[in-house]
């Protein structure tokens, strides 16, 4: 029997690649399967995490991307259900499956988002942004919380009183910006360089990284 050598392997859980950060319209991909979470009480359904993946989970307030994913080494019928994506605190993103199998670790998959989904969030989610600054400029009311769903979209904002007349004028003034047909532009920058863009606030941030999104 070979003499301990006192030292205890940990396995290190690396953070998933996030593809949708440069391309918010990338429907298809591929990636390896890095850990298989098994159906349990305490988990009633089986999950994958891979070490890429262009599936949006629920963060900055957007909901998660729905879609399925594909072994590759099995025919297209093969495709397993994921019905949520979610981000643990070690930044892996978890991909829930409503199915009773799983693909094996190490194995490779392809991945397809849901499109439709997917476009229906990012307008909610840039209208929301257009319309928030709308309050901003004309009144200066800013959003303090909005909400995403299937039937509508809202905005709180940060006021006593808010008038008729000054939605209408909020609305306009989006409208406006809509009808311009804007080029909307992602760019990454030091939160050194977020400091000198004027930004109403810089969102507290583990790495010194900042995605920005220009409309």
């Amino acid at each position: 029997m070979p003499e301990s050598s006192g030292r205890t392997e940990v396995g290190i859980q690396r953070m998933t690649d996030r593809l949708y950060y440069h391309d918010s319209f990338l429907y298809e991909f591929e990636a390896e399967v890095t850990d298989v979470i098994p159906q349990s009480k305490e988990k009633p359904r089986p999950a994958v995490v891979l070490d890429r993946t262009a599936f949006y989970p629920t963060s900055g307030g957007q909901v998660f991307d729905t879609g399925w994913i594909v072994p590759v080494s099995e025919a297209e019928g093969a495709k397993l259900r994921v019905n949520e994506t979610a981000e643990e605190e070690n930044g892996r993103i978890v991909h829930y499956l409503e199915a009773e199998r799983t693909p094996e670790k190490g194995s490779r998959v392809r991945g397809f988002i849901d499109p439709s989904r997917r476009r229906d969030h990012m307008q909610q989610h840039s209208g929301q942004h257009v319309l928030s600054a709308a309050f901003v400029r004309l009144f200066n009311m800013p959003t303090v919380s909005f909400h995403m769903g299937d039937e509508y979209c809202s905005i709180d904002l940060e006021t006593p009183s808010l008038t008729q007349e000054q939605v209408v004028a909020a609305e306009h003034l989006a409208n406006e910006i809509i009808l311009e047909n804007r080029q909307v532009d992602i760019r990454f920058v030091t939160q050194a360089e977020a400091r000198t863009l004027g930004l109403r606030k810089i969102p507290p941030v583990e790495k010194d990284e900042l995605r920005l999104i220009d409309i």
